[in-house]
């Protein structure tokens, strides 16, 4: 059982979690965010979810744990093994990105910079994710 519009946001940078959160809030508003602050946290909640999020975005670059591993725990816990996962990072090689898309990334995004680059980006791969791609 998923709740499909649901939208898990795990990222280490707090400024960028109340920005995506105010972007949801004030362009997206037919989708819920819960925005968890790096990787353990997420891990740490994962047993604890009644239903799966519709879609999981995803830092790659965190301290304690990061996105592969993250992404690696999700893809182990039954609720989450088949959610959308969407790697995102200022900066990523390609042998970083190779790396996500083996542990079961279904796409990896460089972050936007601007603002309505943020918002035009999240509002392409929350339809894309929890309406087209059902």
């Amino acid at each position: 059982m998923n709740t499909p519009n649901l939208v898990c946001v795990v990222d280490d940078n707090e400024d960028y979690l109340f920005l995506l959160q105010s972007l949801f809030h004030r362009w997206l508003p037919t989708y819920q965010v819960r925005c968890f602050v790096g990787g353990q946290a997420f891990v740490n909640v994962l047993p604890q979810l009644e239903s799966a999020p519709g879609l999981i975005l995803l830092d790659r670059h965190m301290p304690v744990m990061n996105g592969h591993q993250t992404l690696e725990h999700i893809r182990r816990h039954p609720l989450t093994a088949t959610t959308p996962v969407v790697m995102m990072s200022a900066l990523a090689s390609a042998h970083e990105r190779a790396g996500c898309y083996r542990s079961g990334a279904n796409s990896f995004l460089l972050k936007p910079l601007d603002l309505m680059s943020m918002k035009d980006t999240l509002t392409l791969l929350c339809h894309y994710w929890l309406e087209v791609n059902q």
